[in-house]
């Protein structure tokens, strides 16, 4: 019972007698370099933090091949809308032919010339408001078009900004390692000068090895993390932005700390882009429908032409004046049926408007709970690591001058005080992405980020 005794006497007073291994191992020394500030992130606020992210924003839309094409779309129904418009106005057209005949018989052969110009100019009476409804409709589809090219910007600077914040979570995540790699590497130190003098507690200096190990293994994950992360960054709103995004700063940013109240999220709802392009694209099918019943209807239109031929020195000239008419009387059906046909997509649209509202009003729901529930676990742990950080300077004091607790002890609160660290920068990401999340469901990501905006986006 009295070896272990003496075994720790004489283990403190070689200790006393190696001034330089109890140095490294006081918690004043390099080991315990990090201060409140460092191991618990007191953050500042970006005030200028909504300007970095509109800019990146408007950047990335301004690179976007998606909106690109979806604004070629809306140009393409605007010319259709101009193919039938014309379509209704007096038309004038200008006919020749030239023939050259020749003909053999009874030993003899003989040719002739003959050349014509013929003009008519025609136009629609009555069309039963077959094209008025057909430009309406390819009207709508324009303007639906370029709903389509606002919902594309939201979806695109969403994207980016998800992007920049994704990237700055994985930086917090690598200070932490950085962090926590030193400090294993040191404790791995102490641990190995106190091995050199006590070569019975070699296995300490094993685990010391092993955490060291881990930690690194961890970083160099958050690191490939890291760079994939930039990368997305970059190939979405290029390089120029992507480096102004590296000022947003761990912690709080301006504009993030309340909470939109989910009644004035859900009223904004009928914004939406996406939403008013669902509603456009019914209202041009409601046109489709007049255009589709007018098809049917009498197609009244009139004529005037003038021609003028000659043939084998002779001229003839005449001209012609008339009406056209066209009247379906039977068609089996058909015409009903295309009625029909156009009045159930008229149908199918609006319920997909509908489907598509309660589909953001239940997801703003949701994201307004999590981003409460990010918040208040971004607090909690806010508390947990002041205590674990207490916890883990005094489990150092005690390995290192009482010989009160054991190493696994000392890595163990170590490791719990890192884990902490990730899992408020982690709650502290999902309480920033729930917010824009919800700002893009709404009226728009982009409309609430303008005010903070340096100039207007180009496109």
């Amino acid at each position: 019972m009295k070896r272990p005794v003496l075994m720790s006497v004489v283990l403190a007073g070689l200790m006393l007698l190696v001034p330089g291994v109890q140095a490294r191992s006081s918690p004043s020394s390099v080991c315990d370099e990090d201060s409140e500030a460092a191991s618990v992130t007191r953050p500042t606020v970006l005030r200028d933090a909504r300007a970095v992210l509109a800019a990146l924003a408007d950047e990335a839309v301004r690179r976007s091949p998606e909106v690109a094409g979806q604004l070629a779309g809306s140009r393409a129904w605007r010319q259709d809308r101009l193919q039938v418009e014309a379509g209704g106005r007096p038309q004038l057209s200008l006919s020749g032919s030239g023939v050259w005949n020749g003909a053999r018989g009874s030993g003899q052969t003989g040719s002739s010339l003959q050349h014509g110009l013929g003009l008519t100019l025609s136009a629609p009476l009555l069309d039963g408001g077959r094209r008025q409804a057909e430009s309406a409709y390819y009207q709508g589809l324009s303007e639906a078009g370029a709903l389509g090219a606002e919902a594309a910007r939201e979806q695109v600077a969403l994207e980016a900004v998800a992007a920049a914040l994704e990237r700055r979570r994985q930086r917090l995540q690598l200070q932490v390692w950085d962090r926590q790699v030193a400090r294993m590497a040191c404790l791995a130190q102490q641990v190995g000068e106190i091995v050199a003098l006590d070569r019975g507690r070699g296995s300490e200096g094993i685990q010391a090895g092993k955490s060291l190990r881990q930690a690194e293994l961890s970083r160099t994950e958050v690191q490939t993390q890291l760079r994939q992360a930039e990368l997305r960054l970059r190939s979405l709103a290029g390089d120029a932005a992507a480096e102004a995004a590296a000022e947003l700063p761990p912690g709080p940013l301006a504009g993030f700390e309340t909470l939109p109240p989910l009644a004035g999220l859900i009223e904004t709802l009928p914004e939406a882009a996406e939403l008013r392009q669902l509603q456009r694209q019914a209202e041009a099918l409601d046109r489709q429908v007049e255009a589709v019943r007018a098809a049917n209807a009498p197609q009244l239109a009139w004529q005037i032409g003038s021609s003028a031929s000659r043939r084998d020195g002779s001229s003839v000239t005449g001209w012609n004046a008339g009406l056209t008419l066209g009247l379906v009387l039977a068609d089996a059906g058909a015409a009903d049926a295309g009625v029909q046909a156009a009045i159930e997509r008229v149908t199918a649209a609006r319920m997909q408007r509908e489907a598509r509202l309660e589909e953001r009003s239940r997801q703003l729901r949701v994201l307004h709970d999590a981003a409460q529930a990010a918040l208040l676990r971004q607090q909690q742990i806010g508390q947990l690591l002041e205590q674990s950080d207490l916890l883990r300077r005094a489990t150092r004091e005690q390995w290192a001058r009482l010989g009160r607790r054991s190493l696994f002890d000392l890595i163990s609160a170590e490791n719990d005080h890192a884990q902490l660290q990730i899992a408020r920068a982690q709650a502290e990401h999902e309480h920033l992405m729930a917010l824009l999340q919800m700002q893009a469901a709404g009226a728009g990501l982009r409309a609430w980020l303008a005010p903070f905006r340096a100039e207007p986006a180009s496109r």
